[in-house]
């Protein structure tokens, strides 16, 4: 009975030491982990922040590496060791006056963006309207490559594959209307310094505005030509 009572009394102060070390254990270690806002995190966010403004809205830093961990730094300059907009995760290099050596930073940039998307199922040939067109937001990381964002980029052009609603609008899916078409006949104008020459050809390639295509002329020559905006090849010598 006296080794019952004994073990009863030894949990019952046990409890409390326990509970006060847990209590200790979370308010000290997320200051343990925590990155002193030293000069080279204060240099690194700055700079950052700037680089990255472009990227879109609700741009953010969030330093990686414990920056109390590297060698004392005088008058920090970043610098980033890849060319571009920093996005995602990213390195960055700190020089100092005090030394040589050159300290990197890990971080990770992110920022809000939002790009074109289709509203409705939309198939291949169909041109492009205002009301075919929505916005979708994601972070920058996540944002389709070659989106767009601008809807004048869109409204107008011709659709070359099918669109899935909610599929992001990119320029290499897009073309512009065609103003020339294959096997018809076509003016070309061919201009160079003082003299101009207007002639016909039969068209050998479908063009919209800006394009490039090729014309054959009465006498079996081939031409190469750019769309304009009324449908005439445009020859430069």
């Amino acid at each position: 009975m006296q080794r019952i009572l004994n073990a009863i009394q030894a949990f019952s102060l046990a409890r409390p030491i326990r509970l006060v070390l847990g209590l200790l254990a979370l308010a000290v270690t997320p200051a343990a982990l925590a990155t002193p806002d030293d000069p080279i995190a204060q240099a690194t966010r700055h700079f950052l922040m700037g680089q990255a403004a472009s990227l879109g809205d609700d741009v953010g830093v969030e330093l990686k590496s414990d920056t109390s961990r590297l060698p004392e730094c005088r008058s920090p300059q970043p610098f980033l060791p890849r060319e571009g907009v920093p996005q995602g995760r990213v390195m960055v290099g700190i020089r100092c006056s005090n030394d040589e050596r050159v300290r990197y930073v890990q971080a990770t940039v992110t920022a809000s963006v939002r790009f074109l998307v289709a509203s409705t199922a939309i198939k291949r040939g169909e041109r492009l309207s205002a009301d075919m067109l929505d916005w979708e937001r994601a972070d920058v990381s996540r944002r389709p490559r070659n989106a767009l964002d601008d809807p004048s980029q869109a409204i107008g052009k011709v659709v070359t594959q099918r669109l899935a609603q909610g599929m992001a609008l990119r320029d290499d899916r897009l073309r512009q209307p065609y103003l020339v078409h294959r096997g018809e006949s076509v003016t070309l104008i061919a201009g160079g310094e003082g003299f101009s020459v207007t002639r016909e050809g039969e068209a050998l390639n479908n063009g919209g505005k800006g394009d490039s295509i090729r014309a054959r002329m009465p006498d079996g020559n081939v031409l190469r030509g750019q769309v304009d905006a009324r449908g005439r090849l445009a020859v430069r010598y």
